[in-house]
C-alpha cells in the first residue's frame, strides 16, 4: 500500500491515548453490563429449574383435582 507524505500514524495524534482509554472503558462497561445481565438470568433459571423439579417430584396424591 503506497501512503504519500502527510499521511500519520494514528498514534501520533495527541489526542488518541484519550481516545483509545475511553474506548477501554466503554468496553469494560459493556462488557460488565452484560456479566450483570446474564447473571440475573441465570439465577431466574435456576429459581424456575427449582419450581418445576418440585412440581414434578410432588405426589399424584396431593395433586388437586381440576375437574369438575
Amino acid at each position: 500500500m503506497k501512503t504519500n507524505g502527510n499521511d500519520k500514524a494514528l498514534e501520533a495524534y495527541k489526542i488518541f491515548p484519550f481516545v483509545a482509554w475511553g474506548l477501554v472503558i466503554g468496553f469494560t462497561y459493556f462488557v460488565y453490563g452484560i456479566a450483570v445481565e446474564l447473571q440475573a438470568v441465570a439465577t431466574d433459571l435456576k429459581i424456575q429449574t427449582e419450581y418445576l423439579q418440585q412440581q414434578v417430584n410432588t405426589p399424584v396424591g396431593s395433586i388437586e383435582s381440576f375437574e369438575r
